[in-house]
């Protein structure tokens, strides 16, 4: 078996620390996957570019980080609000589009912030394009308002806020809160594990295929340690819904 990250082409040089927080990641995953079968399971890398459809066909477990805006188009929409809050990238919209319609059925998957939002747009949900927009109706989380307002990346790690997440019993969490956009519709068969107290969508997992995804960021150094209950819960639907 192999656990692919997969991630921006160059994003070792342009962001270092999250780069080097995504590895860590994927590599507890591999760790646990390898002292749960106690086998010797390896990890890759698989830049983001149009031959990573090839490329991941030898991989059994794919990690989507996050990254750019998915493109309102690919969720019958269009942009609603000014450019300047948005960062698209269709190039990357349509390869992992093109992932997951190939490998849904036949590999696993663990979403990260884009991540779920992709997963959610290709079983048919669609997306809030700007949450303090489109949920002005409700009392928005502050952490979630302030995001796109805060210009400093170290300030914006220390945006924090609560979550409710039921797994085998109902725990309240501390997440980050590094994204503007969110699950709005849910997707075809995708089942809510968590959510804000303002009502964002955090946690998805699918009914019956080997899908989970997060909407914050749980491979952050200062979290991590927190979400061991989060890679447990995935690891073990993998083993037990492969029967590795």
């Amino acid at each position: 078996m192999k656990v692919a990250l997969f991630i921006k082409n160059n994003i070792n040089k342009t962001n270092p620390r999250l780069y080097n927080e995504y590895i860590d990641f994927a590599s507890i995953i591999q760790s646990k996957i390898n002292e749960k079968t106690c086998k010797n399971y390896e990890f890759e890398i698989v830049d983001i570019n149009r031959t990573a459809t090839k490329t991941l066909a030898s991989s059994d477990i794919i990690i989507l980080t996050g990254g750019e805006d998915v493109h309102p188009s690919y969720y019958n929409s269009f942009v609603k609000y000014n450019n300047e809050l948005y960062s698209f990238n269709k190039q990357r919209d349509e390869i992992e589009l093109e992932i997951l319609h190939k490998y849904h059925q036949s590999k696993c998957f663990f979403g990260i912030c884009r991540g779920i939002q992709i997963i959610n747009v290709f079983f048919g949900g669609n997306l809030f394009q700007h949450i303090p927009y489109d949920i002005s109706d409700v009392v928005i989380e502050e952490a979630h308002r302030s995001y796109s307002l805060i210009k400093d990346s170290d300030k914006v790690r220390y945006l924090r806020h609560l979550i409710k997440l039921k797994l085998d019993s109902l725990i309240t969490m501390e997440v980050n809160s590094r994204h503007h956009q969110a699950i709005a519709k849910i997707g075809k068969n995708l089942n809510v594990l968590a959510i804000s107290k303002d009502g964002i969508v955090e946690v998805v997992q699918h009914e019956y295929l080997p899908i989970f995804a997060v909407q914050y960021h749980p491979e952050q150094r200062e979290l991590i340690d927190s979400q061991q209950l989060v890679i447990d819960w995935f690891v073990n639907m993998i083993v037990n819904k492969l029967s590795i």
